[in-house]
């Protein structure tokens, strides 16, 4: 068998196995069969991929193809950025604590943007986590009304306002498992999958078949509404106008926009406080907020706090992935943090009018799809401290994926976005611009 052969094989089974990985990483079969409990299935599977895909994965490492894809630069300038911000504290433990860790997630990110190299894989990818995640969101919900008590799966109990007696109010809220267990994450997977699936029911080119894909979007939109999570709505609402503004245009936008704003209070989520008066969860989290910026007023500006020390400094995190970001890992690990998201969303932006110019149209059926899950995703982060979590990375490296698809099938072929000086003070500029954002808005509130 040639070298070529050899490779082709190699990748074929590294692809295979990052399917397992990520569905075993939503799944948890070991929770669900205890007796698979002493099977190091996901370290096999991943340790399995690493080694058939190595050639690939160095391969993108390589200096000139990270200055163009600079999602996977700023990927990676995270990972220094968690480094640096315990060595200057002279930190060491947390230093390799914090790198080891983080290294893991860089790793299975690097996977999935090496991997996904094609088309079909990179709807294969999508499917296997709408297909996984809908499994697992369909147990969690069997347990949640009580049909089946699985003992790996419980839930929260939320305050949920006041009663007529002054008493506190109390109502259950639906969690997930694994990495998933916070009822938030799991909105943000199922807000993700769903759009997985919503992209299949829409793709005529499958038939009658295609409207299969209602019943697991049902399945999706009742986890969601059991974990009567505000960032769940959040997500869903942004990634569903982001598909209607790619398809429709603003003015459909924002009827739709509109019409969900007075339909949310039908599907009341929880009567808790928004707002920033005393008491309310709105005024706590602008509390952390508040206290988590104060620290950078410091020596600890550039490189932060110390990535997981925010809880140390406000008591808890920060209930926002951005802020987080900046505090732990200052200006230069927050810019980086923010450039994996602002490299793909600055992408997306470029082909709104050069989507015509692919030479596969299916890449073109999917940019409404792969912008949802982008804006959805972000979204949930403002109410959501996961900076450094796989879940996160695996949305990013889809996003990274596409990107490097798009500009293969661009015609003529070219970069959408690269890392040249260019496109870091723009970086820069929109960092500046979100972190003092950020500050006025929490001083502002704090007012109120």
């Amino acid at each position: 068998m040639s070298t070529a052969s050899n490779r082709t094989a190699a990748s074929q089974l590294a692809f295979g196995l990052l399917l397992g990985v990520c569905a075993v990483m939503i799944l948890r079969p070991a929770e669900l069969f205890p007796v698979l409990d002493v099977v190091p299935i996901y370290e096999v599977l991943i340790v399995g991929a690493l080694v058939c895909g190595v050639r690939d994965l160095q391969r993108h490492f390589r200096w000139a193809n990270l200055q163009q894809q600079p999602a996977m630069m700023c990927v990676c300038g995270v990972l220094i950025a968690i480094v640096v911000s315990h060595l200057q504290r002279v930190y060491l433990h947390g230093a390799m604590e914090g790198a080891t860790d983080f290294l893991k997630v860089l790793l299975l990110f690097g996977l999935i943007v090496s991997q996904t190299d094609t088309i079909f894989r990179f709807k294969t990818l999508l499917t296997a986590i709408a297909v996984t995640a809908t499994i697992t969101v369909s147990l969690c919900i069997l347990d949640y009304y009580g049909v089946v008590d699985f003992e790996f799966i419980t839930h929260i109990s939320d305050v949920d306002g006041i009663t007529d007696a002054n008493e506190l109010r109390r109502v259950a809220r639906m969690r997930g498992t694994g990495i998933f267990q916070d009822p938030n994450d799991i909105s943000l997977l199922i807000v993700f999958s769903a759009v997985i699936w919503a992209s299949i029911l829409l793709d005529r080119s499958v038939g009658p078949l295609r409207f299969v894909a209602l019943v697991p979007i049902v399945v999706l939109a009742i986890g969601l509404l059991c974990t009567r999570s505000r960032g769940g709505m959040m997500a869903a609402g942004s990634a569903l106008l982001a598909i209607v503004l790619s398809y429709y245009g603003r003015k459909a936008a924002i009827v739709v926009g509109l019409i969900c704003l007075c339909a949310l209070p039908l599907f009341a989520v929880r009567n808790t406080g928004l707002g920033f008066s005393e008491g309310g969860t709105g005024h706590e989290r602008i509390t952390l907020w508040r206290e988590g910026l104060a620290a950078l007023r410091s020596p600890w500006l550039l490189f932060g706090i110390g990535q997981g020390m925010y809880a140390d400094w406000a008591g808890l995190v920060a209930h926002n992935s951005f802020v987080h970001a900046y505090v732990e890992l200052g200006i230069v690990g927050g810019t980086l943090f923010l450039g994996c998201f602002f490299f793909p969303a600055l992408s997306l932006y470029r082909l709104r009018d050069a989507r015509h110019q692919f030479d596969h149209s299916e890449l073109n059926r999917l940019f409404p799809f792969v912008v949802a899950m982008l804006v959805g995703w972000t979204m949930g982060l403002q109410s959501l401290s996961r900076a450094y979590v796989v879940s996160t990375y695996l949305m990013l490296g889809t996003q990274v994926a596409y990107m490097n698809l798009a500009s293969a099938h661009l015609h003529p072929r070219r970069l959408l976005v690269s890392w040249d000086r260019e496109h870091l003070w723009r970086l820069a500029a929109c960092s500046a611009a979100v972190f003092v954002a950020f500050n006025v808005f929490v001083v502002v509130a704090t007012r109120i």
